[in-house]
């Protein structure tokens, strides 16, 4: 789903280097063999640097001798826009300019010399793309199979709320907050919280898979959101508080979709579920004062009941609510798990 990302010229100057705001807004070019991905052979997708909305896979691309990154194919095609410029050489061949279809920044352009299937080779600027990688099954295997430990990123609203549920869990080890999903280097607290940046907060999942499961985790998590809303969670409003799971593999992404489904034909909400499910990139670990906010500020988490799956039902005892968190504490910490009492989990 293509999002439309608008914002202010001075706002894109925040957000993006020179190079990249005068080849995206300014519709500028890089110098061949310069671009950082112009010889990139992970294994990954290739995103808008301006929005994050995928634009491309690793495995559409190709070496075209041209010094720029070349695919044959985009992720989806509408996830890019192609649009006549009449920018060729003295107007003798048209070109075709390459866009995002979310923010309408220029990649590049569209040209039908590619190799097949297509015959077309999108020749893009480096400076216009992020890159994230994807870990295939084989290599997650390899890791369980090692003993090493795995990881799941949620977002829930206020990351303050979503370390206890998930910290009490035998085989966690870890519950990082933190911010992904946008394009701001290394953001801050603040600039999260302005919505300017295009992240959310969120929290990282360091976990045992041979203790629990990526399912259970998920379970945990439809638990202790609203996954009928949008670009909100509670009475915590904006994209930054929006509810999400970002996948780190395939097979993260098949069990969340599957989880979303099976959530949705369960008939406990009368309402579709809207929850994002979307690959995962950079994530920045928020500033230590947010990390175990609910500890430092005399949370007293309980578990309370576990159903036949698992799932993990809490409640708060001894609550001091903290002087920045605007949520209702009717129920449990931040709100969270009212909405699945009330419809009946």
């Amino acid at each position: 789903m293509t999002e439309n990302v608008v914002k202010t010229e001075a706002e894109w100057k925040t957000l993006l280097t020179s190079e990249q705001f005068h080849i995206m807004r300014e519709k500028g070019t890089e110098r061949a063999f310069t671009g950082q991905y112009a010889k990139h052979h992970d294994h990954g997708v290739y995103r808008c640097a301006g929005c994050a909305q995928d634009l491309f896979y690793s495995k559409a691309k190709f070496e075209s001798g041209t010094g720029w990154p070349s695919f044959t194919a985009p992720v989806a095609p509408e996830n890019v826009l192609s649009l006549s410029d009449g920018s060729g050489i003295i107007n003798i061949v048209a070109r075709t300019e390459v866009l995002c279809s979310s923010c309408g920044a220029h990649l590049g352009h569209v040209f039908s010399d590619g190799p097949e299937p297509t015959g077309l080779r999108y020749c893009i600027n480096s400076a216009a793309l992020q890159f994230a990688a994807i870990v295939d099954d084989r290599t997650k295997l390899a890791q369980a199979s090692a003993g090493k430990t795995e990881k799941a990123i949620f977002a829930g609203g206020c990351f303050w709320c979503m370390e206890a549920p998930f910290e009490k869990l035998p085989g966690v080890i870890s519950v990082v907050s933190g911010y992904t999903g946008g394009i701001k280097k290394n953001p801050s607290y603040e600039e999260v919280s302005s919505g300017g940046t295009g992240h959310t907060e969120a929290i990282e999942i360091t976990f045992d898979p041979d203790t629990i499961s990526y399912e259970k985790l998920l379970n945990v998590f439809w638990m202790n959101i609203d996954p009928t809303v949008a670009d909100r969670q509670f009475v915590d409003v904006g994209y930054q508080y929006r509810a999400a799971v970002f996948y780190l593999d395939d097979a993260q992404k098949r069990l969340a979709e599957a989880s979303r489904e099976k959530l949705q034909k369960s008939g406990r909400f009368t309402q579709p579920i809207v929850t994002e499910i979307r690959q995962a990139s950079v994530f920045y670990p928020a500033e230590e004062y947010h990390q175990d906010y609910y500890k430092k500020n005399r949370y007293v988490i309980n578990t309370i009941a576990m159903d036949q799956e698992g799932i993990n039902f809490w409640t708060v005892s001894g609550v001091k609510t903290a002087n920045n968190c605007d949520r209702p504490f009717t129920y449990s910490v931040c709100n969270h798990y009212v909405v699945a009492l009330k419809d009946g989990w």
